[in-house]
């Protein structure tokens, strides 16, 4: 921690007023305390490559389903964070997309996933295609059924 930062938090923290009962009245302090806090933990958002990736895999789960409402939380809004949306988890450090879930999508039957979707995807741990009805996997890069 930098003496900047130490000198920052001792003068934050004896500027903190007390009500008249003597209970710390934190208020307003609080949500800046919170809010540096979360820049000191160093939460990043998702990377443009895998939220670019994210659509792909969305657009081909799309083309595999009788409905067009599948995924609705991935959107298209640039201030969107993908790490956020409902089926993504990422690493709060790198903002790198760690988890994948389209568990309880429905696809057609017979329905293949592309692998090669994935590839953009480095630390992707966890790929949930439960209750899916996918039948198996297939990569274009390879040429490969799985």
């Amino acid at each position: 921690m930098s003496l900047s930062f130490i000198h920052f938090l001792l003068f934050f923290f004896s500027s903190i007023t007390f009500s008249m009962e003597g209970k710390v009245f934190l208020g307003h302090n609080l949500i800046w305390v919170m809010l540096l806090m979360g820049q000191l933990h160093g939460y990043k958002s998702c990377i443009d490559e895998e939220k670019i990736a994210l659509f792909e895999l969305r657009k081909h789960m799309i083309s595999r389903t009788e409905s067009e409402s599948v995924l609705p939380t991935w959107t298209n809004d640039t201030t969107s964070d993908c790490c956020r949306w409902k089926g993504v988890a990422c690493n709060r450090v790198s903002g790198r997309v760690t988890e994948i879930s389209f568990g309880g999508l429905s696809l057609k039957d017979n329905s293949l996933l592309n692998l090669s979707l994935l590839h953009p995807f480095e630390d992707v741990r966890s790929l949930n295609l439960s209750s899916s009805r996918c039948s198996g996997l297939f990569d274009d890069v390879e040429g490969i059924p799985y």
